[in-house]
């Protein structure tokens, strides 16, 4: 009579390849932190970072577009703070650091503070 079933063998292969994938996945990246704020330092870390690197991008950019918005209803004159523009509370910090935009009302330009996003 044959049995059915997995061996102690198949299940402990089973499990070493899926601790080998958890230690692949949440180890540390190869060459280390690439960021300036030095956050990151995991795959999973790092790829969360992205997409909060890509939410202040898209905050600079609502910013920028009701700046603009208020330079037309207001013949060219820009706000004098970004609250004026009045899009919403968080648009007006960095998600990853909490650190409010840096606006220059005489330019009418905002940028963000945090390490990294200098460019952005």
């Amino acid at each position: 009579m044959r049995r059915r079933g997995q061996t102690l063998v198949a299940t402990l292969a089973v499990l070493a390849i899926i601790a080998i994938l958890v230690v692949v996945t949440l180890g540390p990246k190869q060459g280390g932190s690439s960021r300036k704020d030095g956050k990151g330092e995991t795959i999973l870390g790092a790829a969360k970072l992205e997409a909060v690197d890509t939410k202040c991008q898209s905050n600079l950019g609502q910013c920028r577009s009701g700046i603009q918005i208020a330079r037309i209803n207001a013949d060219d004159a820009p706000p004098a703070t970004l609250e004026e523009i009045r899009i919403g509370a968080d648009f007006y910090k960095c998600p990853l650091g909490k650190e409010p935009y840096a606006y220059d009302p005489a330019t009418g330009e905002v940028r963000c503070v945090h390490p990294g996003h200098e460019k952005y």
